[in-house]
């Protein structure tokens, strides 16, 4: 090995799509090798055409995604490791917070939360500890929205015997058969597939886990969201037999489907044409609902090449109060330069300022992306650019109005991503991107926490201001009475 040190390059270099080193005689000796022979491996940054082309259609538009460009606030330097949600002004969460307060007053009314994500979400993870926390303080039951195949089954119900079900995702390797970019808000839909006899017949088998928060696992109803060319028919059973029948009319539709308490039952659609499934969500009628979205290997660029009519009128349907983004780390190994990394964080910030004007009566977050470690040598280490990615990011949304949590500080900074792989328990996987269930609690904790100190922050600026509109009130009422009570003419005299 050391022989083989002294002859390998000094700098990694591409075969293909492989980047290919060899340890240097420092890394092998360590002290025993003087600091003046040794020479750093250059870490060649591999090529990502994909994302630099999404960067470089959102750097071309030169009209507005919408309607008009958002305004850009001013934003203050930002705070060094800095866990708490940050954002221009604590009233943009009015939304969210009005909603609690409403669902507080009236348990029969509903809150809905919407986390988008990348594959640190798969398994309902961090969604689902923010979700039981407050369906055990608001009501509740059941975990929302998931695909009707999905590629990770929620922690609460397992997905079995799926027969007649092709996904198709707007990211990832689409399908470019559908032209129309309709995928519903989860950004993907199970299509229905013809059987031998050319009926559109699928099936899906559903077991309830018992490692799931016991609210998520304890649904009382469910809705589907299906489109077709001609009506479908939903059947739902328990140990073959019909538990209960849903007639879905030809064309798009979201209707409530009768489900039982049973650890298993399953699901078997049929119909003459092609029907695609939107996602169905196991919920109760009331109390808090979040919705997870989970999408593998997705950078957060899809959201404008999506069906906007369809999009927004399924925002407006669900009438989400809170919409959070999780996005960037599936570019960080990617980018080259500090320009990249400013041209990445617009884009991305673009992507949730569309989303923002097309669903203004909602709440924004966006997450930062987690620390992320990389082997140079025998060591891991931090990406280089992954702390300006979270300070540009950080700056790009906060200008448009969207808060921010650097879930970077929030893990501890640079070098944290290895200590929470060494950490006993282990809080993240030797992949040394991912978190392991541990680590996914406790970052969804977090969130829950960090929402709570910025709800303790809304409620008394708003105590604050209602102080004040009451003491205006009353000195308005107190000089008409005095004015009143002595005769005086406020008006003109000629």
């Amino acid at each position: 090995m050391l022989g083989l040190s002294f002859l390998s390059p000094k700098e990694k270099w591409q075969v293909g799509p492989f980047e290919i080193g060899y340890y240097t005689p420092s890394e092998l000796l360590g002290a025993l090798w003087s600091e003046d022979s040794t020479v750093d491996k250059a870490i060649v940054v591999p090529e990502n055409l994909v994302l630099d082309a999404l960067i470089e259609e959102t750097d071309t538009v030169t009209t507005p995604l919408l309607s008009e460009e958002t305004e850009m606030l001013p934003v203050a330097e930002p705070v060094v490791l800095d866990t708490a949600i940050q954002l221009s002004d604590v009233k943009l969460f009015a939304p969210f917070f009005e909603g609690l307060e409403r669902l507080s007053a009236d348990p029969n009314s509903r809150v809905r939360v919407l986390h988008f994500g990348d594959s640190q979400l798969e398994g309902d993870r961090i969604t689902m500890q923010l979700r039981d926390a407050y369906q055990r303080n608001y009501g509740g039951t059941g975990f929302g929205y998931v695909a009707l195949q999905p590629l990770v089954a929620p922690s609460s119900l397992a997905f079995e015997n799926e027969e007649g079900l092709a996904r198709k995702t707007v990211f990832g390797r689409r399908d470019t058969a559908f032209l129309d970019m309709k995928y519903g808000h989860l950004g993907s839909f199970t299509l229905v597939e013809p059987n031998d006899s050319g009926q559109f017949v699928g099936s899906v088998a559903f077991k309830k886990r018992k490692w799931g928060y016991s609210r998520a696992r304890n649904f009382t109803t469910a809705k589907m969201h299906v489109e077709g060319a001609s009506p479908s028919i939903v059947q739902i059973l328990v140990a073959d037999s019909i538990y209960s029948t849903r007639i879905f009319p030809a064309g798009e539709w979201t209707l409530a489907i009768d489900v039982p308490n049973d650890d298993k039952f399953s699901m078997r659609i049929n119909s003459k044409q092609q029907i695609r499934v939107y996602g169905i969500s196991f919920e109760s009628p009331f109390g808090f609902h979040a919705d997870n979205v989970a999408m593998r290997g997705a950078s957060g660029m899809i959201f404008t090449k999506m069906n906007r009519v369809q999009f927004k009128a399924s925002l407006e349907r669900e009438a989400y109060d809170l919409i959070i983004l999780q996005f960037g780390g599936n570019a960080v190994p990617y980018l080259k330069d500090e320009a990249h990394v400013g041209r990445f964080a617009r884009a991305l910030a673009r992507q949730a300022d569309y989303l923002k004007r097309l669903h203004p009566n909602a709440a924004f977050l966006f997450i930062g992306p987690s620390d992320m470690a990389r082997k140079n040598g025998l060591a891991f280490e931090s990406y280089p650019l992954l702390e300006e990615l979270t300070h540009r990011l950080r700056n790009e949304l906060l200008s448009r109005g969207i808060a921010f949590w650097d879930l970077y500080d929030v893990m501890g900074g640079s070098g944290s991503m290895v200590k929470w792989v060494d950490a006993k328990p282990a809080l993240a996987v030797r992949d040394y991107i991912h978190f392991t269930p541990k680590g996914a609690s406790k970052v969804g904790a977090s969130l829950v926490r960090a929402l709570k100190v910025l709800e303790d922050q809304y409620n008394a600026l708003i105590a604050i201001e209602r102080v004040e509109m009451q003491r205006l009130a009353d000195s308005a009422a107190l000089f008409k009475q005095m004015n009143q009570g002595t005769g005086a003419v406020t008006g003109s005299r000629e």
